[in-house]
């Protein structure tokens, strides 16, 4: 069985296909900012829609926090091209009809289809995962972690931040996540 990347794990590279066929190396894409890769299922599907659509309408609400999304599924990049059309989705679609990218980050996949699970990655390094995402509210859900992640000290820290000290500003350099979902 595998497992998944564990947080602190380099994001792996694998050649993706854009709804235009063009190939994408994953690792350049991940190798720089702060991007929250998903992985669903199938397009045009009622829960995958319901996802889509849910980060797409909170797409505004993770702009301050410089949150890139790309989705990669197994589905042909005429379907994720027809997928994205219809939705107006706003970000970045990728084909993993391979697997490639799916054995890479360790998910299992049942008939060709990979579990729905999410990464947060900055700068190449994944800080946050959920492996169960709710996909009515999964935006929703990032946005309460990175919120979180300004008040909870380093690991490390001698005393609690905020008596008297700034708080960090969504755009600041991230902080380290310890933990993973």
């Amino acid at each position: 069985m595998r497992r998944a990347l564990p947080v602190g794990s380099r994001a792996p590279s694998a050649t993706l296909l854009d709804p235009e066929g063009r190939r994408i190396v994953l690792g350049e894409l991940l190798a720089s900012g702060r991007i929250l890769l998903y992985f669903y299922p199938r397009a045009h599907t009622p829960y995958c829609t319901r996802q889509a659509c849910n980060l797409r309408d909170h797409g505004n609400g993770l702009a301050p926090w410089k949150v890139r999304i790309v989705g990669i599924s197994s589905d042909s990049p005429k379907r994720l091209a027809s997928f994205r059309r219809r939705h107006d989705l706003p970000f970045l679609l990728l084909s993993d009809q391979s697997g490639e990218a799916t054995r890479a980050f360790g998910l299992p996949a049942f008939l060709g289809f990979v579990k729905r699970a999410s990464f947060l990655i900055e700068e190449g390094v994944i800080v946050w995962r959920d492996l169960h995402p709710r996909v009515g509210v999964h935006a929703q859900d990032l946005l309460r972690m990175l919120q979180a992640r300004l008040r909870i000290p380093l690991p490390g820290a001698e005393e609690l931040p905020g008596a008297g000290e700034p708080q960090q500003e969504p755009d600041d350099p991230p902080r380290p996540w310890p933990t993973d979902g």
